[in-house]
């Protein structure tokens, strides 16, 4: 009796030097081929349809109908400067939405407010204009909320960020007011001061004006980008009764895009409102954002393709969920969706955990089938699915070094607060080639122990654990992996049925990649879009999982050596490389891509010094002359500027400018307390904020109450020397200063620093105009700090 072995693979037959030459059969690649071309095909249809706006449409487009041709004249009105609360600016804006508001018909209503933020950090109040108009509804359940807000950060004037959100807002009022009025009542809210901390949004979800939120949906307009198609990247609870409402006008949403966004360091608006328990949905524009928070969000960079796209998929949103009956949303459950091709697929989130146990059973199943068949063996399987991380790890390990070779050679990439250049298109399609050709490189070296069946096999092992942990432990993601692994267990069981010298089973065998390439390829194209080149791993390990669902990219030729598998790899390898470097070396500096620097003038008004600043991100030879002095760490005389630990620093011209003052107007004993009244003001001039922190060790700030309003005290921010452990913001301060209230528990003295900030720097302090080819980073630049220290 004759055992067959199950471990090693059959070795080649050899053929007999004598025997004639076999016949070339020349359609021995076609099954793979095809199978490539429909992957191909399967992919570029969501990847074309997700990075393609629409052709905006013009003013003399219907009246019903969103025209982003007649709303950018509101962006043009809007965006000429920047407009941060409390500006001449902010006012400008503010009065022209009132004005064009009521051309429409409707009369709007101005809420002002003191707006508090105390979420993370030093606490923050501000004087807040909120703007409300409602349009009535015929028989409301409820009411439609549609939000975006008008200010802007202090440097850049915002045109995306969110000069588009109110345009549309704007034309969405003009439209709806062109047909007749909807079920339920729409109000649209400009909200203010959300570049500060969503304190407009606090403000208005802490007032009456709020109304009862289990009636109420919130759809908020938002910009991470210049250009590019709309995602809806956030929902609120039940959502399954509000993305429907994205069916006439489908924008790039999955289930997964809020998984995502939770990990990532950001906030909008919605927050404020999903906190007040209101649910609704979030958009934005995400693509090109190195211009983001900068000088660079111009009208220039205004794309009037991904205005038309919020604008009209807002619109249809907002008259879908005005005809639905609202109370009625919060019975419903949760949903998993993405689209394809422009087309919203969606099914009830409680279909996860069966469709992951079924996924379970099926490959289960095939595994088993394949095996009796003996088209597997199962250790061949086992160590195969032992080495599948293999690459994934390695491909993340190339995109991390790639990040660290190309700012080595181009250190004012670091300047992008989300690590992504201006047209970083072809650097990232270059890290893509090259996580492809890793992939290959390992599918050829395991197929000297296995065949391309069982590479099939062990990828698909790997699809059904992801699909079975993100059932548990992130549900929106488990799409992603559930029907990869259910096609690669159907094509499994399909190839063990045909015979072996059948020449498409290796192909039927990878039919994992079709649903992986309708799934996993768009999402890393949103990846790279979200995480910047910076973190490219993370796309890249996704581009890398689709790849290995592809075997049969090993090759069907018979086993060779490992040396032959590293020059069938190296092609593809510096091609990748090669594209790399012309995406690199295609973006340089110039006076549309400026490079963005990070540089603060610093003023100690104790003793007077002057310095020039910077974080350390960026480079540029024009603001690295000012950086010249070395580093040293900031935060014991400026609070504010305590990450990174040590600054570049350089001397600078002392000249004047707006100064904080600290005057004491009362002190009263209460209990073990200090009850401490003070007036927070400047002299020479008036600063965008007026900051105040407190060294704890002394003496513990227990609330600051201003305009009527208690804040809490104590430890509310991080303070790498553990002296300023709370502080306090007054943005956009009265010109005469502000009274404040401290309760101060200890007996020591309480030690202090004030500071004033002003956006730019004062005239004289620059030794001249800086060049058209650099601007200011996003974080940590464009602006003046004066610093002075008191004790109470």
């Amino acid at each position: 009796m004759t055992l067959r072995t199950l471990d090693a693979a059959p070795a080649p037959e050899r053929p007999r030097p004598d025997a004639a030459p076999a016949p070339r059969d020349r359609l021995r690649f076609l099954p793979e081929l095809l199978l490539l071309l429909v992957v191909t095909l399967v992919a570029a249809v969501p990847v074309l349809t997700n990075t393609t706006p629409p052709d905006p449409l013009p003013v003399g487009a219907p009246a019903g109908a969103f025209s982003a041709d007649r709303a950018h004249r509101h962006v043009e009105r809007v965006a000429s400067e920047p407009r941060p609360v409390g500006s001449a600016a902010h006012d400008r804006v503010r009065d022209y939405l009132l004005k064009e508001i009521r051309a429409t018909g409707p009369e709007p209503e101005v809420l002002p407010a003191l707006g508090a933020d105390t979420s993370s950090g030093a606490a923050l109040t501000a004087p807040v204009q909120n703007i409300r108009v409602t349009l009535p509804g015929t028989d409301p359940t409820g009411r439609v909320l549609v939000t975006a807000h008008y200010d802007s950060v202090e440097i850049g004037p915002g045109a995306t960020d969110n000069g588009h959100g109110v345009a549309a807002m704007l034309e969405m009022i003009r439209a709806l007011r062109s047909g007749p009025a909807a079920r339920n009542d729409i109000t649209f809210l400009f909200t203010d001061g959300e570049e500060l901390g969503m304190v407009g949004a606090q403000a208005y979800t802490a007032s009456p004006a709020l109304g009862d939120p289990d009636r109420t949906v919130v759809l908020n307009l938002e910009a991470r980008g210049t250009s590019g198609r709309v995602v809806m990247f956030e929902t609120g609870a039940h959502n399954a009764a509000l993305v429907p409402a994205l069916g006439d006008s489908t924008p790039v949403t999955n289930s997964l895009a809020y998984e995502v966004y939770r990990l990532l360091p950001n906030y909008t608006d919605f927050t404020a409102f999903r906190k007040a328990g209101l649910t609704g949905m979030n958009f934005a524009n995400i693509g090109t954002s190195a211009a983001y928070d900068t000088p660079q969000d111009n009208l220039a960079r205004s794309s009037r393709s991904s205005l038309q796209d919020l604008g009209t998929t807002v619109l249809a949103a907002t008259r879908e969920l005005a005809a639905d009956d609202i109370p009625a949303i919060r019975a419903s459950s949760e949903a998993t969706y993405f689209t394809f091709g422009g087309l919203l697929v969606r099914y009830p989130g409680g279909w996860v955990l069966p469709l992951a146990a079924l996924s379970a059973a099926g490959f289960a199943a095939a595994l088993w089938f394949a095996r009796r068949r003996d088209a597997v063996r199962t250790r061949a399987v086992a160590v195969t699915a032992a080495t599948v991380p293999v690459p994934l790890l390695a491909v993340a390990a190339a995109g991390w070094g790639a990040w660290q070779l190309v700012v080595l050679f181009r250190p004012d990439y670091t300047g992008f607060v989300f690590g992504d250049p201006y047209r970083p298109g072809m650097t990232a399609v270059g890290l893509a080639v090259v996580a492809v050709a890793v992939v290959r490189a390992w599918a050829a070296v395991r197929r000297r122990r296995c065949t391309p069946v069982e590479l099939s096999a062990a990828v698909t092992g790997w699809l059904l654990l992801l699909a079975v942990l993100t059932a548990f432990l992130v549900p929106g993601a488990s799409y992603l992996f559930v029907w990869p692994a259910l096609a690669g267990a159907a094509g499994l069981a399909l190839a063990a049925r045909l015979p072996g010298t059948f020449r498409g089973r290796d192909a039927v065998a990878a039919l994992a990649a079709v649903p992986a390439a309708a799934l996993l390829v768009p999402v890393a194209v949103l990846l790279f879009a979200t995480t910047g080149l910076a973190l490219a791993a993370v796309p890249l390990v996704v581009v890398a999982l689709f790849a290995a669902t592809l075997p049969v990219l090993a090759g069907r030729r018979p086993p060779v050596r490992r040396r032959i598998v590293a020059l069938r790899a190296a092609p593809a390898v510096v091609t990748g490389l090669a594209v790399i470097a012309a995406g690199v070396l295609g973006d340089g500096v110039s006076e549309g891509r400026p490079a963005q620097v990070s540089l603060v003038y610093t003023v100690d008004g104790d003793t007077g010094e002057a310095r020039w600043a910077g974080n350390g991100t960026g480079s540029h030879p024009w603001a690295d002359a000012y950086l010249s002095g070395g580093r040293t760490a900031l935060e014991d005389t400026f609070p504010p500027l305590r990450e990174p630990e040590s600054w570049r620093t350089g001397p600078a011209r002392r000249v004047e400018t707006p100064t904080p003052t600290l005057k004491v107007l009362s002190t009263r004993r209460s209990g073990n307390s200090r009850v401490v009244r003070v007036h927070l003001g400047a002299e020479h001039g008036a600063p965008g904020q007026l900051m105040l922190f407190a060294d704890n060790r002394s003496g513990t700030v227990e609330s600051l109450s201003v305009s009527g309003r208690k804040l809490p005290g104590g430890a509310n921010r991080a303070s790498l020397n553990g002296r300023w452990t709370w502080g306090y913001i007054y943005a956009a301060p009265p010109a005469d200063g502000v009274d404040l209230t401290l309760e101060v528990r200890g007996k020591g003295p309480l030690r202090l620093r004030v500071l004033a900030q002003t956006t730019g720097f004062p005239d004289g302090a620059l030794r001249g105009t800086p060049p058209p080819t650099v601007t200011w980073a996003a974080l940590d630049s464009g602006f003046t700090v004066v610093s002075r220290r008191f004790t109470i």
